[in-house]
């Protein structure tokens, strides 16, 4: 693998990597929670989107694509309205809903397998081909999946920072308290939070069905991912998640040219290890309750 190549794998699995992870990043953010089910909502977007186009309506990969956003939206919002909020109402809620969201992962991954089997699903590219680049082939697609993973982190920025719900979800992030006191719907913003989140890490599992195939069991390893490149950037900040996510995929990049892509997760950990031994919070992790 030469250095264009690098260059290009780096970029690709970065933009990815920032899409997953800023979903776990502003669940964090405002409810000082890990959602361990994060993974098996990737993976449900994949099931979603197969379903739209080969399982009953026939949708084109775009359309799949469009009509799973509102959908995964609906659910993120329904599991913090029907699941994480009754527990806010006892002590040490956030403990408990850690173990409510992995058992949560566990449905969701048999729920897939008994709906639609323990094999293997498949979902093509909606454009074909490639372009030369400093003499490495390039596939379409996965420009395309830069371009629209770049797009869906951009407006979750200007979402943040210029719309008065994004402002919500920034107060909250900040000063839990404070925001409730000044008239902010802190139900309103976790519910927003969680449904943003699955909108994200499910349009990812879509944009990398093609890339992979889609298992019940197939959210771990981008769980596992989203949440050192979370702890990484510094818990609770999105722009942290994003600085970290492309640190990580290049470093991926350089050590599976090296030494081989068994190598990749350890070194992604040592490189953690050293960052919270000289920084606890992580590279941007400045947000309190």
């Amino acid at each position: 693998m030469n250095i264009v190549e690098i260059l290009i794998s780096g970029t690709t699995q970065g933009a990815v990597y920032c899409v997953i992870a800023m979903g776990l990043s502003l669940v964090y953010g405002t409810s000082r929670i890990l959602n361990f089910a994060h993974g098996a909502l990737y993976t449900l977007g994949g099931y979603i989107a197969w379903f739209l186009m080969y399982g009953g309506p026939g949708l084109s990969f775009g359309l799949a694509f469009a009509v799973s956003l509102p959908l995964l939206f609906c659910i993120g919002v329904a599991l913090e309205a029907g699941i994480i909020r009754p527990l806010r109402r006892h002590a040490n809620w956030q403990v408990n809903a850690i173990m409510v969201t992995l058992g949560l992962a566990f449905v969701i991954e048999n729920g897939l397998q008994l709906l639609f089997g323990p094999k293997t699903k498949t979902i093509p590219a909606f454009i074909e081909g490639g372009v030369s680049i400093g003499g490495t082939t390039v596939s379409l697609y996965k420009i395309a999946l830069v371009g629209i993973s770049v797009l869906l982190v951009v407006l979750l920025e200007l979402f943040l920072a210029r719309t008065r719900a994004g402002k919500s979800v920034q107060a909250v992030s900040q000063d839990l308290q404070a925001a409730a006191q000044v008239g902010i719907n802190v139900n309103r913003v976790f519910g927003l939070a969680l449904g943003l989140s699955v909108v994200l890490t499910g349009a990812a599992g879509i944009l990398l069905a093609p890339v992979f195939q889609i298992s019940p069991t197939g959210g771990w390893s981008p769980f596992l991912k989203a949440f050192v490149i979370v702890v990484f950037g510094g818990l609770g900040s999105t722009r942290g998640a994003m600085l970290a996510a492309f640190i990580l995929a290049f470093l991926e990049a350089i050590v599976v040219a090296s030494v081989g892509p068994g190598w990749a997760m350890p070194a992604w950990l040592i490189v953690l290890m050293i960052v919270l031994m000289t920084r606890p919070k992580g590279l941007l992790g400045v947000w309190e309750n």
